[in-house]
């Protein structure tokens, strides 16, 4: 028995493995997000700061919550990295938030079907290229890195929709 107590406390993961990794990811995000946006909100009544600051102040915690929520990603790893070496000012031009992913998504969805395949390809790449641009660090990741690493991003970017969305409607009602 002794024994057995022994090997239960060498143990340093669950024997049930974490079934909704969904659910992980919006724990982390809130346990960032909340926490610094309590301290944002602090400041903001102690100091006299402009509405612009205000809301690139508010967008970095967003996004650096989003970052460390899932820092088992190299996309998160290069976006954590990014925001640290930014200032506020210049992360409203970066490609890697969802606002920007969204003007261009909404963007010419339509288009003509090539029937040459030496087009599709070419229409392949050029989408691959896009979705490069669009994934943080993808400029710096080879085609199959982006293919794998795309996918958790885009369900992260639904998880942190549904966050937010769900601290908005629990802070209007």
């Amino acid at each position: 028995m002794e024994r057995q107590i022994i090997n239960k406390r060498k143990r340093v993961f669950s024997l049930q493995p974490n079934k909704n990794p969904n659910e992980l990811f919006a724990r982390r995000y809130v346990s960032h997000l909340v926490p610094a946006l309590k301290k944002i909100n602090m400041n903001k009544s102690s100091s006299k700061t402009n509405h612009q600051s205000f809301e690139k102040t508010v967008k970095h915690e967003v996004d650096m919550a989003f970052a460390l929520s899932a820092q088992e990603f190299a996309w998160s790893r290069f976006l954590q990295q990014k925001l640290l070496s930014s200032p506020h000012d210049d992360l409203i031009s970066t490609s890697s938030y969802p606002s920007e992913i969204l003007e261009r998504s909404s963007k010419k969805q339509g288009g003509e079907k090539h029937q040459d395949r030496d087009e599709e390809g070419g229409e392949i790449k050029k989408r691959l290229k896009e979705l490069q641009k669009l994934l943080p660090g993808g400029e710096e990741m080879n085609m199959e890195e982006i293919l794998s690493e795309i996918g958790s991003y885009i369900v992260c970017l639904e998880l942190q929709m549904i966050v937010l969305k769900s601290i908005v409607q629990d802070n209007t009602s």
